[in-house]
């Protein structure tokens, strides 16, 4: 089974992206780290990868005022943020794909995982959705989207977060 994980590069003046760090500790998987920039991670990841080839597609993001992992379930069609993205564009209530649907939800079958991570309807509004609803415009039946809490910068977190998802794409898989 083909497998793609992606993270994102720091933002708004971090010095870090905790997706990014955590990214290092999973496995048997191909990796990219994309820059945060609204609608252009996904135009980076579909110029650099065949997403066609994958079986699975885990997107990673970090929500820093969260403190679990959370498997997004679904994405919605706005992008709105008071932070600008990497390329200084903000976004306010803006439609990201005209004539879809509000909301898209993964098709991925998540009653494996669903003991093993908290699922949550709320990717938010920034380039984590954005990216997410991309995703799940064109590849609803292999797509995810992981965020990863606050890690205090600590290895320990990373770590443990990966395995968490190493368990989740196993059990998929």
């Amino acid at each position: 089974m083909k497998i793609l994980v992606t993270a994102f590069k720091p933002f708004n003046n971090f010095h870090n992206n905790y997706s990014m760090e955590v990214l290092k500790y999973i496995e048997n998987v191909d990796k990219i780290i994309l820059d945060v920039i609204y609608d252009g991670s996904y135009l980076e990841l579909k110029s650099n990868y065949n997403l066609e080839k994958y079986d699975l597609i885990i997107a990673m993001g970090e929500a820093r005022s969260r403190n679990e992992v959370t498997l997004e379930t679904q994405a919605i069609n706005i992008s709105s943020c008071s932070l600008a993205d990497n390329s200084g564009v903000l976004k306010q209530n803006e439609v990201i794909m005209k004539d879809k649907e509000l909301i898209l939800k993964t098709k991925v079958d998540l009653s494996k995982i669903k003991e093993i991570v908290t699922l949550s309807n709320d990717a938010g509004k920034f380039v984590c959705n954005n990216i997410y609803f991309h995703l799940l415009n064109e590849y609803p039946h292999k797509s995810l989207f992981i965020h990863i809490p606050n890690c205090n910068e600590s290895e320990q977190k990373y770590i443990e977060y990966a395995s968490l998802i190493n368990k989740i794409i196993n059990n998929i898989i």
